[in-house]
């Protein structure tokens, strides 16, 4: 077992934590009537995601469920709010509560069929030197005259023999070892049409803000004209 995968117990136990609070957050954005307070559980289990994909060394992907949810989403959404008069009973049961339930039972029973009946394979049960190199070491790609190639761990060879100034400049670090310059990388490359896609989160947001803020405020106006 490899010691760079072991977690330790503060961070298992942070990890079951901040995900019961998340699920708790979640819950009560969807069931309080209190619009104000349903953001502010909003931005809470925004923040647990985040907290989530840090202990999971994802630390590109938490700045950006910062950034863009917690600094963008929910300060759209805060700005709306404050332009609602009726707060405390902003958020009425509507017709199509009981589909969105069942929707999303159906998609938590799907993810939790995958979930069981996919072989997952452990980072901790990982032996091969140049997997672990690519993940959390530092490694060299060599390339083929075929054009395959591989990564090669830096010191898988020869541990006692230190390598060259040469293979420490062209060393690449592992993908959880500093995972923003490859995730940079493929988001400009591979990833560029799911990633300008994002951007339509704050737009969407912006346009549910507006029309949840001009609802509330025409709806005086047309119990007095009527």
């Amino acid at each position: 077992m490899n010691d760079a995968f072991t977690a330790s117990g503060i961070v298992s136990a942070a990890f079951w934590l901040t995900s019961l609070l998340t699920i708790a957050a979640a819950i009560m954005v969807v069931t309080l009537h209190d619009i104000f307070k349903a953001a502010v559980f909003l931005a809470l289990s925004f923040v647990g995601v985040a907290v989530i994909f840090f202990l999971l060394n994802a630390e590109f992907v938490g700045v950006v469920q910062i950034l863009v949810y917690v600094g963008a989403v929910s300060i759209l959404i805060a700005f709306s709010i404050m332009m609602i008069s009726d707060v405390s009973h902003g958020s009425q049961p509507n017709r199509g509560r009981y589909v969105a339930v069942t929707v999303s039972a159906l998609v938590l029973a799907a993810i939790a069929v995958v979930a069981y009946n996919t072989n997952w394979t452990l980072n901790s049960s990982l032996e091969d030197p140049n997997a672990i190199a690519g993940l959390t070491g530092q490694f060299l790609e060599e390339e083929y005259a075929s054009g395959d190639g591989r990564i090669v761990d830096l010191y898988a060879g020869d541990t006692t023999t230190a390598p060259s100034e040469w293979a420490l400049q062209r060393a690449q670090t592992g993908v959880l070892a500093d995972s923003t310059p490859t995730i940079g990388g493929l988001l400009v490359r591979e990833f560029v049409l799911p990633f300008e896609t994002i951007g339509l989160v704050i737009v969407a947001s912006l346009i549910g803000g507006l029309a949840l803020m001009r609802g509330r405020r025409n709806e005086p106006e047309a119990r007095g004209g009527g």
